[in-house]
């Protein structure tokens, strides 16, 4: 799930939620509810956590694309 996905490249980059939230200039709740579910970030979020976490929007999507 996108959710769970989010943490887990969160973690991965050794990043706490204080810290994405300092760098994409958000709430750590925000951040929190974005890895829980409770909140969905807008487009633009989702490409600054891209960028900061190093990973393409479809991996956190889990989108498949097969040819």
């Amino acid at each position: 799930m996108f959710n769970e996905n989010l943490k887990i490249a969160r973690k991965n980059a050794n990043l706490s939620q204080e810290k994405v939230a300092e760098i994409i200039n958000t709430s750590r709740s925000n951040i929190s509810k974005y890895e829980t579910g409770d909140l969905e970030p807008n487009l633009n979020t989702l490409k600054l956590l891209c960028k900061l976490y190093k990973v393409s929007a479809d991996e956190l999507l889990e989108i498949k694309t097969e040819v």
